[in-house]
């Protein structure tokens, strides 16, 4: 499992901070016509993260994917406003993970 981390951490994090920064750019600009595609990406990391075991990833993904669902089907500013609470939560999560993972090229 050290391994897997050493390799494929590095690149988990910049996609993750790709896919978050995907989705606030469209919560904030409450763009309802990327709500489906911030879904994806959302049920993507959340996959992925499963995948490395990065456990406290999983669930705060889930729960902003289904907060994207929501705001997709009520285009509500009051979901928006949740979904942006949870993007910034888990965006802090990355972080944390980022500052602690293998820099790419050095596994």
């Amino acid at each position: 499992m050290e391994d897997l981390h050493a390799k494929f951490l590095p690149q988990f994090v910049v996609l993750a901070r790709k896919r978050l920064a995907l989705a606030l750019t469209a919560a904030i600009a409450r763009d309802h016509s990327a709500t489906s595609k911030v879904v994806r990406e959302l049920h993507t990391l959340a996959g992925e993260a499963g995948l490395l075991g990065l456990h406290e990833v999983v669930p705060l993904a889930r729960e902003c994917e289904h907060k994207a669902k929501a705001l997709h089907a009520s285009h509500s500013d009051a979901d928006a406003d949740l979904l942006v609470g949870g993007l910034r939560q888990l965006e802090g999560v990355i972080e944390r993970i980022g500052a602690t993972a293998p820099k790419a090229g050095n596994s």
